[in-house]
C-alpha cells in the first residue's frame, strides 16, 4: 500500500467520524449551558447566600458533564468503528464476522452488529456456492470435451480412410457404417449432456402431480422394449396394485428408462429383466434386476457420479457416456427419492429406486 492510499484511507476515516466529533461539541455546549442556566437560576434565587461551596459544586457538575459526554462519545465511536472495520473487510471479500455480544448492551448498535453478522454468513454461503458452481462448470466443460473427443476422432479417421484411393469399396462401406455409429453416439451424447446441463442449472422444472405409478413405469418400459426385443430379452413386470403418488411423470419415466436401458445394454442376449414394485408406509420402491455383467461392490456408489463408467462397462466397450445413472440420481433426489445398486441373486445387478408417496421439494 503506497502513501497516497494510506492518506486516502485516513481522510476517509476522518470523514466518517467528523460528524461524531461535531455532535460531541454540540452536546458539550448544550449540556454545559443547561448546567450554567440551572446554577444561574439558583444564584438569582439565593442571592448573597450563594456560598463558595456552590461554585465548587458548579465546577464539579461541569466536569462530570464533560466526562459523561466524552465517555458517551467514545462508546458510540467504538461501536461505529467496529461496524466500519467489518465493512472494510467485507469490501475485501472477507465475510467472516463475529461480534462480542456479551459486552454489548441492548440497543441499535448491537442490533446492527447482529444483522451484519447474519449478512456476512449469508454472503459467505453465496460466495461458497459461486466458487463451487465455477469449479463444477470447469469440470463439466472438461468432461464434455473428453466425452466428445473420442467419437469425433473416430469419425475423422473413418472419413480420411474413405478418401484414400487405396481403400476398397467394401472397406469404404465398413467405414461408412462406423461413421454412422459414431454420429449416433454423438447425437445420444449431445442429448444426454443437454439434459444434464439443464438439470444442473435447475432449468428442468419438475411438475409433480398425482399420477399412476404403473402408467409411468409402463411408459418407461415401452421406451426400452424394442432394444430388449432386438437382443431377444424378456422384460417382466411383477403384478402389483397400482397406486397414485405425487411425482413428475415425464422425468420419473426418464429415470426408470435410463436404468432399464442400462440393464439391456449390459446384459447378454436372451436374458431376462425383472421389474418389481413394493409399496411401503411412506414410500414406494421400484427394483430392476438383470442378469448382466454386474457392478463391483467397490463401484456401487461410484457409478452414480457424473461421467463415471465401471471397469466392467469399459471392458465390454458398450456405448455410453457415464451420464445416465447420474441423471437418475439427480431426478430422484430432486423429488425426495434415492437410488442404489446391489448384487442380484442371479449374479447381475439390482437397481432400487425409491420415491416418497408425498412429494418433497428438494
Amino acid at each position: 500500500m503506497d502513501d497516497r492510499s494510506i492518506e486516502k484511507m485516513i481522510r476517509k476515516r476522518e470523514c466518517h467520524y467528523i460528524w461524531l466529533e461535531r455532535r460531541l461539541k454540540t452536546n458539550i455546549a448544550v449540556t454545559t449551558l443547561a448546567v450554567a442556566v440551572c446554577f444561574l437560576v439558583i444564584y438569582r434565587i439565593q442571592g448573597e447566600s450563594f456560598s463558595v461551596s456552590m461554585w465548587y459544586v458548579f465546577y464539579a457538575a461541569v466536569l462530570l458533564n464533560l466526562l459523561w459526554c466524552y465517555l458517551s462519545y467514545r462508546r458510540e465511536y467504538q461501536s461505529y468503528q467496529e461496524i466500519s472495520e467489518y465493512l472494510e473487510t467485507f469490501e475485501n471479500g472477507d465475510y467472516e464476522f463475529h461480534s462480542d455480544k456479551g459486552s454489548l448492551k441492548p440497543g441499535i448498535h448491537s442490533q446492527l452488529l447482529e444483522q451484519l453478522e447474519r449478512l456476512g454468513r449469508a454472503f459467505h454461503v453465496v460466495n461458497e456456492q459461486v466458487v463451487k458452481e465455477k469449479k463444477e462448470t470447469e469440470e463439466l466443460v472438461t468432461d464434455i470435451s473428453h466425452q466428445i473427443k473420442t467419437p469425433i476422432a473416430a469419425l475423422g479417421m473413418s472419413l480420411e480412410l474413405m478418401e484414400d484411393e487405396e481403400t476398397t469399396e467394401e472397406e469404404k462401406y465398413e467405414f461408412l457404417e462406423r461413421s454412422k455409429v459414431e454420429v449416433r453416439k454423438l447425437n445420444y451424447l449431445m442429448g444426454t449432456l443437454t439434459n444434464l446441463s439443464r438439470m444442473e442449472r435447475t432449468m428442468i422444472q419438475l411438475r409433480p402431480e398425482y399420477a399412476s405409478l404403473k402408467g409411468t413405469l409402463l411408459r418407461s418400459v415401452n421406451g426400452v422394449y424394442l432394444k430388449a426385443a432386438e437382443k431377444g430379452m424378456d422384460m417382466e413386470v411383477a403384478e402389483f396394485e397400482d397406486l397414485k403418488i405425487v411425482h413428475d411423470v415425464k422425468w420419473t419415466a426418464e429415470a426408470f428408462a435410463n436404468v432399464l436401458d442400462n440393464a439391456v445394454k449390459y446384459s447378454p442376449a436372451g436374458s431376462k429383466i425383472d421389474i418389481r414394485v413394493e409399496p411401503y408406509l411412506s414410500y414406494v420402491s421400484v427394483e430392476v434386476e438383470d442378469e448382466g455383467i454386474g457392478v463391483d461392490r467397490a463401484e456401487q456408489t461410484e457409478i452414480f457420479k457424473r461421467f463415471y463408467r465401471g471397469k466392467e462397462a469399459e471392458a465390454e466397450v458398450c456405448e455410453g457416456a457415464g451420464v445416465g445413472l447420474y441423471l437418475v440420481r439427480k431426478i430422484l433426489e430432486r423429488q425426495g427419492g434415492s437410488v442404489r445398486v446391489k448384487t442380484g441373486m442371479k449374479g447381475g445387478s439390482v437397481f432400487q429406486m425409491v420415491l416418497p408417496k408425498e412429494y418433497v421439494v428438494m
